[in-house]
């Protein structure tokens, strides 16, 4: 159980009891506890995106905790509606609250463990200037946190009587790819530019192998 509600002893119980924050967003007893899930995993995400501006410096050492704050959170509200429907689909009676809870806290875990990984990708921005690797090597850690994350939520499917479907897994994929043309949306993150966001719409998979290929 979680006493009064912290930023310190949520993170805590996130990394060790992660059950446990599931059970009290079940229970409703700490209205507060949503909220603070999306602020600190906000929170971390900016604190990761100071370390992503870090290759180009200047003005990015600010507009990238800000894009990858903003995209982060436009990201979870896109996709929290069809999380709660596939919830319901999957035949658990569950309130929106706490799935919405759910679904920070898994961003929020996700955060935490970029932040863990953040001083080796400060390492490397620091000595290298290849926008490629850099964007490469992110993604990768971006991807371990995500795995991590979500599995948060298939532990709220297990606590609330409900299994493992392919709803759930189909959503997580949907997740993923919006949050993947989120920071193509809201380039450029990583490297440098003269515009604040892009001019022309353009698919993540596309921007990557232009990217690859030198051309941004």
């Amino acid at each position: 159980m979680i006493g009064e509600t912290s930023p310190l002893l949520l993170l805590e119980t996130l990394l060790k009891y992660p059950g446990r924050i599931i059970h009290e967003l079940h229970s409703g007893r700490r209205p507060t506890l949503t909220l603070w899930s999306l602020v600190l995993a906000l929170t971390g995400m900016a604190i990761y995106g100071v370390v992503v501006g870090s290759l180009a410096g200047g003005t990015q050492l600010w507009v990238a905790p800000a894009k990858l704050a903003l995209g982060t959170l436009l990201s979870v509200l896109i996709c929290l509606p069809s999380l709660y429907i596939f919830t319901c689909l999957v035949g658990i009676d569950v309130r929106i609250r706490t799935v919405a809870g759910a679904l920070f806290a898994s961003v929020c875990l996700s955060s935490l463990l970029l932040i863990g990984f953040a001083p080796v990708a400060w390492i490397f921005s620091q000595s290298t200037d290849s926008v490629a690797f850099m964007g490469t090597l992110h993604l990768l850690f971006w991807m371990l946190g995500m795995i991590f994350g979500l599995r948060l939520l298939s532990g709220m499917t297990r606590f609330l009587g409900g299994t493992e479907s392919a709803h759930l897994k189909t959503w997580a994929l949907i997740f993923i790819v919006v949050c993947l043309q989120m920071t193509t949306t809201l380039r450029p993150i990583l490297g440098h530019s003269d515009h604040f966001l892009p001019a022309e719409k353009q698919f993540f998979l596309t921007h990557w192998l232009e990217s690859l290929g030198g051309k941004r």
